[in-house]
């Protein structure tokens, strides 16, 4: 089996050399930021979502809890839902300027393509 390192996250994504802007990216909790795509953790490798395939982007909130016996929880955390090529993805973010980042470099990225 041969593993690659970056491939798309989805079927509709052309392939393209992600390399360089992997290098220049700025880390994100377990994601990367690149100036042209996002990186997701996959296995051995990284899936690549370029920003200008994301067809939409808002901010939720998701909870986190847990029932065991000991000391029971329940916690409100910030996230992302994406919507691309007909799917949709939600990137577990546990802190508010994460998520603002993405929003940021998604709204950056719109505005040059207008």
């Amino acid at each position: 089996m041969i593993f690659k390192r970056f491939r798309p996250a989805a079927e509709g994504i052309k392939p393209r050399d992600v390399g360089e802007d992997f290098r220049s990216s700025r880390r994100l909790e377990k994601y990367r930021l690149g100036k042209t795509a996002l990186y997701i953790p996959a296995g051995f490798g990284w899936e690549y979502l370029p920003l200008s395939d994301i067809s939409s982007i808002r901010k939720i909130t998701r909870v986190i809890q847990s029932e065991n016996g000991v000391c029971p929880f329940a916690m409100e955390v910030p996230g992302v839902r994406l919507y691309y090529h007909g799917k949709d993805m939600v990137l577990e973010t546990e802190k508010e300027k994460s998520a603002a980042a993405v929003m940021a470099a998604f709204e950056a990225v719109r505005r040059e393509e207008n």
